[in-house]
């Protein structure tokens, strides 16, 4: 009797319940008229293009169609789904608005929201630009209606594609080229030699094929059309458990046990040996292959009389889905030691294309990005691979004479960094490089050491208007994958072919050298205004070193006085001068030290150099790196002034031996605050200090005045007028 008087008191409630339920939501999209539907028509095309563009950055391997389809498909299910959700919450409260619109509104944000933190917004710049991206969506779908009803739609369709076009421009969708700095070339271009242009075609016919597994199940020309099948490579040392996921398995065929040994060969045709060039990819979208587009330097280097091989470690990259091994850069470096095995076998097999084809005391390596640290780990092998490994060659079968890296990263990999001794070394470096920000390729340059009297040499070359991707004709001219691209576009670019022609010169001039001994393009190293004639219009900074380089001054200690075991220093009228660490964008030390001055109207820094053992003449010449590290320094003036023992003293502007220009700029992305809102402030620092050598030849200063006895030197003095300014200095010595 209890339990029936208790259901009919609780039966009422529930009814009750229910009835407050269906009156609330009664009505509920009955404010969504016609202006909140046009309105909800601007958020869905707007959050559907986001949704497209997003999946171009995840990638699943079916092709961009099915990955945007997938994208908009998932975003139209989504959006209303939400909508209501939220409609039917906003009834419940009672909130009196076009409840559908608002809800659409509030996904959009959301959306937009979480899509900007996948592009390395900050939080709080997300939350900024999604609010506003959702409201010009809203007014967007609002305009169409308006221009649809209004006889004035002409005006008003023409008036949105004006602001569409201005939009675009700021953007960077339009494009614009790098202004070279031409104010110096007519005066230069007297010091372009007559060397042969190293980035032309040679001699050589080429022949091209691929080896690989035989079972790539992605790329052909690795799999079933492979010409030589290569073994695999067993990884398991260095991948942990879990860190190959089941998706990477799944996408490739197969899992670290078996990693395949794929590379595409360009050969000059002839009898051989030939020196060989390995060159390796960076770090890219795992499902967008790389390997393929280093073709231009393989067919270059091939005509050449160089055996070039394009590695494929695309299995080793980055994806949304499957993440990265966090071993990768060892992966890499052990990987391009085990193609070297590969390759031997190759070369000891009479039925090999490669048979008696190589010349493995004659190596080079090439990377970029993370392929750029890689060479210089693998050329430096010690220090993470035993020589006892039975994996890899015997060090002693083979020589690397040669590295170069591009655009490369230099993080530490278990707690070291790659040292090179008696290797020759060349990195290359964009200021418009919006993946690798900074210049690492001038750490690993500062740990690249040379014997006296050795062969080896170092050299570095800084280029204006470069970025990080046109290097390889596989990854776009953009350096960021979607939807960080719409964001990150610096503007004043390089095109892609004048960038590719500035890696064809250097990397081929690099090899003809190692290689070759063609002596010719040493001075291309030493001062770009050489190859004035071959080098794309912009500017260009560079180092370089050899083995004939005598150090006085490396600046590493904080003994001002005594800057180097041969040399003393004193500075009169300047405001700073002291040993500091060069600084990159993001104001983190690079781990280089040199010397800081600074000055307001004039002052002197003068070195003096103590007993150096070495015999010198007019053609015996003074050395030096030197930055700029203010845009207001490029307003003074330097001279630079010589003594000798007798006192006889002559001085010459520094810009009759080198144009020493401030780095140069680079404005990331075309939103406001967003240099400090995207990547954690990745993108904050406008520019870095950025060196190049100088090189002072005595016999200048003996024309200048016959009295000077280059013979007879023992002081070097820089002076500074005009301020206020400041400089950094490095690697002060001679090259007898």
């Amino acid at each position: 009797m209890q339990a029936a008087e208790n259901s009919v008191v609780v039966q009422p409630r529930r009814r009750r319940i229910g009835q407050w339920f269906r009156q609330r939501l009664a009505g509920m999209l009955t404010l969504d008229t016609r202006r909140p539907r046009a309105a909800i028509a601007g958020l869905w095309l707007f959050t559907s293009l986001a949704a497209g563009v997003c999946a171009l950055g995840l990638p699943t391997g079916f092709g961009t169609t099915f990955d945007v389809a997938t994208g908009v498909a998932l975003n139209t299910i989504a959006m209303p789904l939400a909508a209501w959700i939220i409609a039917a919450l906003l009834a419940l409260v009672g909130l009196r608005v076009p409840r559908f619109a608002a809800g659409s509104a509030l996904y959009s944000g959301a959306l937009l929201f979480f899509i900007l933190l996948f592009a390395d917004f900050a939080w709080l710049g997300s939350v900024i630009y999604a609010l506003a991206f959702t409201l010009i969506a809203a007014a967007a779908g609002l305009l169409a209606d308006t221009a649809i009803r209004s006889r004035r739609n002409a005006a008003i369709v023409g008036g949105s594609a004006i602001i569409l076009w201005i939009g675009m421009w700021a953007a960077g969708a339009l494009d614009r080229t790098a202004a070279g700095d031409d104010a110096d070339r007519g005066e230069v271009q007297a010091l372009a030699t007559v060397m042969e242009d190293p980035s032309g075609l040679g001699e050589y016919l080429v022949d091209a094929f691929t080896y690989g597994s035989g079972a790539d199940k992605r790329r052909s020309e690795f799999g079933q059309d492979a010409d030589e099948l290569s073994r695999n490579a067993d990884a398991s040392a260095y991948i942990e458990g879990g860190d190959w996921t089941w998706l990477r398995t799944k996408f490739w065929g197969f899992d670290e046990s078996s990693l395949p040994l794929n590379g595409r060969v360009w050969m000059p045709q002839g009898e051989g040996p030939f020196p060989i060039v390995l060159m390796v990819h960076g770090n890219h979208l795992m499902e967008q292959f790389s390997d393929a587009g280093y073709g231009y330097l393989g067919e270059l280097l091939a005509s050449r009389g160089i055996i070039a091989i394009s590695v494929d470690e695309n299995f080793l990259n980055f994806s949304a889905w499957s993440g990265i091994p966090d071993q990768d850069m060892k992966l890499r470096a052990w990987m391009l030691l085990k193609h070297i095995g590969q390759l031997q076998q190759f070369a000891a097999d009479p039925s090999s294309r490669l048979h008696g084809k190589i010349d493995f005391r004659q190596i080079a390596l090439v990377g970029h990005s993370r392929g750029g640290q890689a060479v210089a780990m693998a050329a430096d092998r010690e220090q993470w691979f035993s020589s006892d490994d039975t994996e890899l060659p015997s060090p002693s079968s083979y020589r690397i004479e040669g590295v170069v890296a591009i655009a490369p990263t230099d993080t530490f990999v278990d707690g070291r960094q790659a040292n090179l001794r008696d290797v020759s070394y060349l990195t290359l470096q964009g200021a418009r490089d919006a993946d690798l920000v900074n210049f690492n390729g001038d750490r690993q340059y500062a740990r690249v050491d040379i014997a006296d009297g050795a062969d080896a040499f170092k050299a570095s070359l800084y280029v204006a208007g470069a970025n990080h991707s046109q290097f390889n004709t596989a990854w776009g001219e953009f350096d960021n994958s979607f939807p960080g691209r719409l964001f990150i576009r610096p503007a004043g670019k390089l095109e892609p072919g004048a960038q590719r022609q500035i890696a064809k010169t250097y990397v081929s001039a690099f090899m003809e050298t190692v290689f070759h001994q063609e002596e010719q393009y040493r001075s291309l190293f030493r001062d770009y205004r050489t190859g004035l004639r071959i080098l794309p219009s912009t500017a260009y900074y560079n180092q370089y070193q050899d083995g004939r380089f005598q150090p006085l001054a490396e600046y590493e200690g904080d003994d001002r006085a005594n800057p180097g075991p041969r040399a003393t220093a004193e500075a009169i009228g300047l405001t700073d001068w002291r040993h500091i660490e060069a600084q990159n964008r993001q104001l983190q030390n690079t781990g280089d030290r040199g010397l800081l001055l600074k000055w307001d109207e004039q002052g002197v820094y003068s070195v003096r150099a103590a007993s150096f053992g070495q015999t010198l003449d007019a053609e015996s010449k003074l050395v030096f790196s030197i930055a700029r590290v203010e845009d207001s320094a490029s307003n003074g003036t330097i001279t630079v002034q010589v003594k000798d023992r007798s006192g006889v003293a002559v001085t010459l502007p520094l810009s009759r031996f080198a144009d020493v220009l401030p780095a140069p700029k680079t404005d990331f992305t075309w939103l406001p605050g967003g240099e400090s809102a995207i990547s954690d402030g990745k993108f904050a620092g406008e520019w870095e200090a950025v060196y190049q050598t100088v090189e002072l030849p005595l016999g200048a200063f003996e024309d200048e005045d016959p009295d000077f006895t280059p013979s007879e030197w023992e002081e070097l003095a820089f002076g500074f007028a005009g301020g206020p300014g400041s400089v950094l200095i490095d690697d002060l010595g001679l090259d007898p």
